[in-house]
């Protein structure tokens, strides 16, 4: 790659959720397209949340681990919803 290319994490990302300014929109429009997709992603890792707390019950059970398995859920759930709580309530 050449050094004139920005191939940083947060420029690819802004790129993947198409983020860059496109032309012809107004500042609300934009807005509003962000909002959607900061939605998507938020929703996205409720989804792997989700997904996460199966499989730690499921290993903690098959593997008859000594500890409850909510010790491992509860403070993924209640720091996710914390954050969750904050970006929705800062944002509107």
């Amino acid at each position: 790659m050449s050094d004139d290319t920005p191939t940083t994490l947060r420029t690819r990302a802004r790129h993947a959720l198409h983020l860059d300014n496109p032309h012809g929109l107004s500042a609300e429009e934009l807005s509003a397209r962000r909002r959607a997709r900061m939605d998507m992603v938020i929703g996205l890792c409720w989804g792997l949340i989700v997904l996460k707390t199966f499989a730690v019950v499921w290993i903690v059970n098959h593997y008859n681990m000594p500890f409850n398995p909510m010790w491992v859920v509860a403070p993924t759930v209640s720091m996710a919803f914390v954050a969750t709580s904050l970006y929705y309530w800062i944002r509107d």
